[in-house]
């Protein structure tokens, strides 16, 4: 198993200004929007070694920028972002991204290329600084919607602010991230997991399987063991049926802390199997948000 875990997902949003809106009233701080060199715009939700990220689209003359290979960052977001909102892209928390690369290669992956790039900051002192930051594009045939990239912060210090740390919801991280995939699609999504995080990481279940990474874990099922444990998906999740991520399962202190924030936003939600289960995917950027309460990851 390489060091790879869940960083980010990448939550693909057509209307940025409210999708971030949406993630406020939740009771999650937010950092001010800011914008990718390859034209995406951003809005982040800071965990530690991990980012609830909403991304729409704000520069088009840009798109083409950052090449790692013939993958296009921006552009790829933008294509799939056409389609339907959701997550085409995710993150891997990577503290070697070359160590990282020469793993998922030598396990039968392809890496589309790098991608370095780097963005001025204030520090609160008033001192200018920069971040630096390594991307290393893995991308499967016939599952675009999980490319994946590994994602090395050089200067997390420059990113993991504690005072934009402490949500109000409890909210601290990511105990795992749920891929649909239908039974015919599972095989492939289950060798590309494996790829990406060893043979040893899949572990079959009643309802799919999961794949343990560096840090958090993906869930696979399918649309009708899925309902299992969400209840009834909606009908506008995922309606294309690529195999995509679906679900972002956070981890929050206590249920007490995050109910208020989804009563008083009147989001539609159910509990089911000790969580909170948000079912509105068009407010949510194409995705449920699920809550359980668990321990900070040491």
């Amino acid at each position: 198993m390489t060091s790879l875990g869940i960083d980010h997902p990448l939550v693909c949003v057509r209307d940025l200004a409210a999708a971030r809106k949406a993630y406020l009233s939740l009771g999650f701080c937010m950092k001010p929007p800011g914008m990718h060199p390859w034209g995406t715009s951003t809005a982040l939700v800071i965990f530690e070694n991990q980012l609830l990220e909403l991304v729409g689209i704000s520069d088009e003359t840009l798109l083409d920028g950052f090449a790692a290979g013939e993958f296009r960052f921006g552009r790829h977001v933008q294509h799939w972002l056409a389609e339907r909102e959701g997550v085409p892209l995710t993150a891997l928390n990577s503290t070697d991204a070359a160590a990282d690369e020469a793993a998922v290669v030598a396990r039968g992956g392809h890496c589309e290329g790098t991608i370095e790039f780097g963005r001025d900051v204030v520090c609160d002192d008033g001192t200018p600084d920069r971040t630096a930051t390594t991307l290393k594009i893995f991308s499967r045939p016939g599952l675009p919607r999980l490319t994946m990239f590994a994602c090395q912060q050089h200067r997390r210090d420059l990113i993991e602010f504690p005072g934009w740390m402490d949500h109000p919801n409890g909210a601290h991280g990511f105990v795992s991230a749920t891929i649909l995939a239908e039974p015919d699609d599972q095989p492939a999504v289950k060798d590309w997991l494996a790829t990406l995080h060893g043979a040893d990481a899949v572990a079959d279940t009643d309802r799919g399987f999961t794949v343990a990474t560096g840090r958090g874990h993906w869930r696979v099922f399918s649309r009708d063991t899925a309902s299992d444990l969400f209840g009834p998906l909606p009908q506008d999740l995922a309606l294309d049926g690529a195999p995509s991520v679906v679900s972002l399962d956070i981890a929050c202190s206590a249920l007490d802390k995050v109910r208020p924030f989804v009563e008083a936003g009147g989001f539609d939600f159910r509990e089911t199997g000790g969580a909170l289960v948000l079912t509105e995917p068009a407010r949510l950027g194409g995705i449920l948000l699920t809550f359980q309460e668990a321990p900070k990851a040491p």
